[in-house]
């Protein structure tokens, strides 16, 4: 069956020419995949999720003119978009060790709550986000404890994304300034007693 055709088939809501275009355009597409994912699995994952766009929202047959090159741009959208909230969800996820991590650690000086539990360093983490403006306490919410991109924060806070960034990145420059300032009194008090 000739692309056109094909193309006209899959208009119609016809499942077997979603068949057909499965099987003529799946093993480039997992190959496009495999390029950007490095990872047999996670291609097959996204090629399959394509078709599941595809097939979940026949509307989308109504705009193709190209079927291959709908079918490669698709995927490689798809690739890298998996690659973004994997990238995003990596940099969440330093940020989120990096503020649990203890004094000690970040600067080299001792801890001051080596002996607390985990809730007592949960809790004084709490008490330093309260102390942040509202709206740097709400992106710093938002993005790392709801995981929203910075797109989503923006969009329920009513600001651009820029700005989210810009609080976010205050907002950790006030809670290292703060573990720095706790470290160094204690470091005072070991020392000079």
């Amino acid at each position: 069956m000739e692309d056109q055709e094909l193309i006209q088939q899959l208009q119609q809501g016809n499942l077997e020419a979603f068949d057909q275009a499965y099987k003529k355009y799946a093993p480039t597409m997992l190959t496009i995949a495999y390029t950007f994912m490095r990872d047999k699995d996670d291609a097959a994952d996204v090629v399959q999720d394509c078709f599941a766009t595809l097939l979940n929202k026949p509307q989308l047959w109504k705009s193709i003119r190209d079927i291959r090159w709908y079918l490669m741009r698709m995927v490689q959208n798809q690739c890298l978009g998996v690659i973004r909230k994997r990238d995003l969800q990596q940099q969440k996820d330093e940020v989120f060790q990096y503020y649990n991590k203890s004094a000690s650690e970040d600067i080299s000086l001792p801890d001051p709550y080596n002996n607390a539990n985990p809730q007592e360093k949960e809790n004084k983490v709490v008490s330093w986000l309260g102390s942040l403006s509202p709206q740097r306490k709400r992106a710093m919410e938002l993005v790392y404890q709801q995981e929203l991109s910075y797109q989503e924060a923006a969009l329920k806070m009513g600001i651009s994304k820029q700005s989210v960034k810009t609080h976010l990145r205050y907002a950790k420059q006030i809670l290292k300034s703060k573990m720095t300032i706790i470290a160094i009194a204690v470091t005072s008090i070991l020392v000079f007693g």
